[in-house]
């Protein structure tokens, strides 16, 4: 019996309206009072996550940043890591493509080179908005991660720049065809995972994880069981090529997958 469920939220968790269904929080409100564990692990803010878990209405662990940061059910920190202030202060003092959005997060604020009407759309209206700044301004010594937000065609060249600049240094990451994230080399929903499995005495032959982007591959090959969404990007399928398949994040895919496993 699985006994821990883990979900990534965007593409996988939520719909396309960004938020969770009535049938998706109905499956989880059944799966917690089974006596089982559910774990939200997004790259999204902790402010976001946690707005997530206030429209559950139950207390959860929280993974956010991409494993940057786990908080547990009371909201204290159990795990976190940030990425190298120097590192962070050459990202920002680097001149890309004007189409591109930079982004850093702090425990606090999220700043960018600018504000785009996409990304509002995606908001969970939860307080934690997006400060337009001069970047070269910012202090980095409290760098969660950056990530940056344009076309794919111009997020493949700032990944090899990236990748050649910092290597082993960095962690980057792909969490959506025009996301690119970069954060400490040992940040990941995985190792984040094992910190969460480790504070509630789980193996990972215990735990079950849905996801659909590359950000979520630590996790997937960490768990006994993973699900990956019929909307996943075509490179995670690749990456796991055993891994179930259920239905798309538009079709409560994970909801799904949890009422089977119940009724086993």
């Amino acid at each position: 019996m699985y006994k821990i469920a883990i979900s990534d939220l965007d593409g996988t968790l939520l719909g396309a309206d960004h938020r969770i269904s009535a049938k998706t929080k109905g499956s989880i409100h059944r799966w917690i009072n089974n006596d089982r564990k559910f774990v939200i692990a997004t790259g999204r803010h902790y402010i976001e996550a946690k707005c997530m878990q206030d429209t559950l209405g139950i207390p959860i662990y929280l993974i956010s940043s991409n494993g940057a940061r786990v908080h547990n059910r009371e909201g204290e920190i159990i795990h976190q890591q940030n990425l190298d202030s120097h590192i962070a202060k050459e990202i920002c003092h680097t001149k890309f493509n004007d189409a591109v959005q930079v982004n850093l997060f702090t425990d606090h604020n999220w700043y960018a080179n600018y504000t785009i009407p996409e990304q509002e759309a995606m908001a969970f209206d939860a307080g934690f908005d997006c400060i337009a700044t001069d970047l070269t301004e910012i202090d980095t010594s409290n760098t969660i991660k950056i990530f940056f937000f344009a076309e794919p065609e111009l997020l493949q060249p700032i990944y090899e720049l990236l990748n050649t600049r910092f290597g082993e240094q960095v962690n980057l990451t792909f969490s959506l065809d025009k996301c690119l994230e970069v954060m400490h080399a040992d940040t990941n929903k995985g190792a984040a995972v094992q910190a969460v499995l480790k504070d509630k005495a789980l193996q990972a032959e215990h735990a079950i994880a849905f996801g659909d982007a590359m950000n979520d591959v630590e996790m997937l090959h960490l768990v006994a069981k993973p699900v990956l969404m019929a909307n996943a990007q075509q490179s995670l399928r690749q990456a796991l090529p055993d891994a179930e398949l259920t239905l798309s994040s538009q079709k409560d895919g994970v909801a799904v997958m949890m009422d089977k496993l119940l009724t086993r």
